[in-house]
């Protein structure tokens, strides 16, 4: 490698509806094209978690995120891209807004999902946070695994 290469931090941002349903954005953007991922993205210079999960969101989404919540963590490489970001997965506790496609050139379609039938395209960070086994998103208080069965 000619360059030397270092993580990025980036949010994923997940928004659970009165349903339990997830929102999740199918990309179009070259780095995840045609996989489903929640709103989220890269920190910028100086951003609390807190501050970049509201501004991605509101970017992304339209929708104003109020406090969030900590879930889980994950380092995903992307050699054949040459990436390597460190993933904070954040829940928001408090949202507003109707959620509408904000970012077309980023994103093409905006669907909420069941928690239990997620699409198998999920975004790779996404994939590598419920493989994991968080606490579920819905606040069962159990595992994801154990309460959604995947």
């Amino acid at each position: 490698m000619s360059k030397e290469l270092r993580p990025k931090g980036a949010i994923g941002v997940y928004l659970i509806n009165q349903k339990g349903e997830l929102l999740l954005l199918l990309r179009t953007s070259p780095h995840g094209n045609g996989t489903w991922s929640p709103p989220g993205g890269h920190m910028e210079y100086g951003e609390t978690f807190s501050d970049t999960a509201k501004r991605e969101t509101k970017e992304e989404s339209g929708v104003e995120v109020g406090d969030i919540e900590i879930m889980g963590v994950t380092s995903d490489v992307y050699p054949e891209e040459e990436k390597h970001y460190v993933t904070v997965h954040v829940k928001a506790l408090t949202y507003s807004g109707e959620p509408r496609i904000a970012e077309p050139n980023k994103c093409k379609e905006m669907k909420w999902f069941n928690l239990g039938n997620l699409p198998e395209n999920l975004f790779p960070a996404n994939k590598h946070f419920f493989a994991q086994n968080p606490d579920c998103p819905c606040e069962s208080g159990r595992k994801y695994k154990t309460c959604h069965g995947r």
